[in-house]
């Protein structure tokens, strides 16, 4: 309880910080807004917030659920054959290095300002994620649990669905933890370049009119969902978790 208790200890600083600069005068607003500030961007601009947070969030998940799935997908492919692997492993390793937000400028050409775009962008770096983890997971199953179901006469799919798969479901979802948190960061940023619409165009709209309150209030949103997304990860992580140990 106490351990618990401490892990809000940090939050609980940083609040009081902000509260002693803003309302203490040790900041001026345009610099850091204050409670007041915030309280009058959400009560008179909540509407544009939730539009623009609607966006984002669609692009957010359809990227991150496409980017994952395929790239757990393609990771136990080349995991689970060699000759995937020969071929599609190369590929893998030029893409790793990639930063994601190098990609925009490439992706604005070939496919114009719009919700394309920025969705690719998270397919991307949710994908490389995903599928150098599954790889990596997969690699470092016991041998001798595949050996010992193959002794017995298992099948490849069987083999994958009781041994392999519950084997890898802890390391999974970490790397779908931090696949999670990318997108989010992604998603903005691609709206910072190339969108008419979405929390990241808001911030940008905000900035030239030196609207600081906007842009921490869209700050503090964008975290507080993606905290709860890594919170509802966490509750299926225990799930899975119980799941993997049932099949092993």
């Amino acid at each position: 309880m106490k351990i618990k208790l401490l892990s809000y200890v940090s939050i609980l600083i940083l609040i009081a910080v902000w509260l002693v600069l803003t309302l203490g005068g040790i900041v001026e607003s345009l610099f850091l807004p204050g409670p007041k500030q915030l309280y009058e961007v959400i009560s008179t601009s909540y509407a544009d917030l939730a539009k623009h947070m609607g966006y984002t969030l669609m692009r957010q998940f359809t990227g991150f659920f496409i980017g994952s799935a395929l790239g757990i997908i393609v990771g136990l492919m080349i995991a689970s054959n060699r000759y995937i692997q020969a071929l599609l492993d190369p590929i893998i390793e030029i893409l790793r290095p990639v930063p994601p937000l190098a990609v925009i400028p490439m992706l604005i050409l070939w496919l114009g300002i719009g919700p394309v775009p920025q969705i690719l962008l998270v397919i991307f770096g949710c994908f490389v994620i995903l599928v150098v983890s599954t790889v990596e997971a997969v690699k470092n199953v016991p041998k001798i649990y595949v050996n010992a179901a193959r002794t017995l006469g298992a099948q490849w799919f069987y083999i994958y669905r009781t041994v392999i798969l519950p084997a890898i479901v802890p390391s999974l979802v970490g790397a779908i933890r931090v696949a999670a948190a990318a997108s989010f960061g992604l998603v903005v940023a691609a709206e910072f370049m190339g969108a008419q619409e979405g929390i990241g165009y808001y911030m940008i709209i905000a900035q030239r009119y030196l609207r600081t309150d906007m842009i921490l209030i869209s700050i503090i949103l964008i975290s507080a969902i993606a905290w709860l997304v890594d919170q509802a990860i966490r509750k299926i992580e225990k799930r899975m978790t119980q799941w993997s140990e049932r099949h092993q």
